[in-house]
């Protein structure tokens, strides 16, 4: 395992881009002003939505019915991961994104923005939360996001089919050990050299932490970054296979 605590550990001329172009810049974008706006309102919101949840659920709040403004607190992913989506979706401008877990629409703006000429598929189980996110596609003016409602077991197959092949994958929906494992193995059969994986809360519990190992030594698996709550792959067959963990 290398641990790799500043820039200068960093001795992959890949890896060294990425960190200092896109991990560690901290300069603020405009195009991302509109989406941490949208964000306050919607943690002001006391509007209520039933939930319905096909993964683990949340760990702060178990009842079905939620305020908006909870949600936005407790689910939605913060401005700095959300501008570190951003950005990477601005660097390697992906064509084809897939995320799982699409929630009131956040990170999926943040994806959508970073590359306005790709194309963002995002999944939801709840149709009342999809709705919301729905809302917010408008009102950011986003028209580069297919959002496809449904528990994932009987959306994802279909859908990554007519996709055929899928450059950055966020996998944010479910967490648990079994389903991202087989979510991260169905993508991979639409992947190509330079597909990019990011999961979301690696640590989130002890079957996601096996999960996360399972990833990171697959055979396909070359370069992965440990970033403490997010785990970010490389399929890059040109790449060692390497494991770093770097504070962000």
């Amino acid at each position: 395992m290398f641990y790799a605590q500043g820039k200068h550990s960093a001795h992959s001329p890949f890896l060294f881009s990425f960190v200092t172009k896109v991990i560690n810049t901290r300069q603020k974008n405009e195009n991302c002003k509109e989406i941490e706006s949208l964000r306050k309102s919607l943690c002001k919101s006391e509007k209520e939505i039933r939930i319905t949840d096909f993964g683990a659920g949340s760990s702060i709040n178990k009842t079905s019915k939620r305020k908006i403004k909870d949600i936005a607190h407790n689910s939605a992913k913060n401005a700095k991961f959300g501008q570190l989506l951003y950005r990477i979706c601005n660097f390697f401008s992906p064509n084809s994104i897939v995320e799982l877990g699409t929630s009131l629409g956040i990170s999926t703006s943040y994806l959508a923005k970073g590359n306005l000429e790709s194309n963002v598929f995002t999944f939801e189980g709840c149709p009342e939360t999809a709705a919301i996110a729905r809302e917010n596609f408008k009102n950011l003016n986003l028209r580069n996001v297919d959002l496809t409602i449904g528990e994932f077991k009987n959306t994802l197959s279909e859908k990554l089919k007519s996709i055929k092949t899928i450059d950055l994958a966020f996998i944010d929906g479910n967490h648990q050990e079994e389903s991202t494992i087989a979510y991260f193995e169905e993508i991979l059969k639409f992947s190509n050299n330079n597909t990019i994986f990011i999961f979301d809360d690696i640590h989130w519990s002890s079957g996601m932490e096996n999960a996360w190992d399972y990833i990171k030594t697959h055979a396909k698996t070359s370069l992965t970054i440990d970033l403490f709550f997010v785990g970010i792959v490389f399929i890059k067959s040109e790449l060692s296979k390497e494991d770093f963990i770097i504070r962000f």
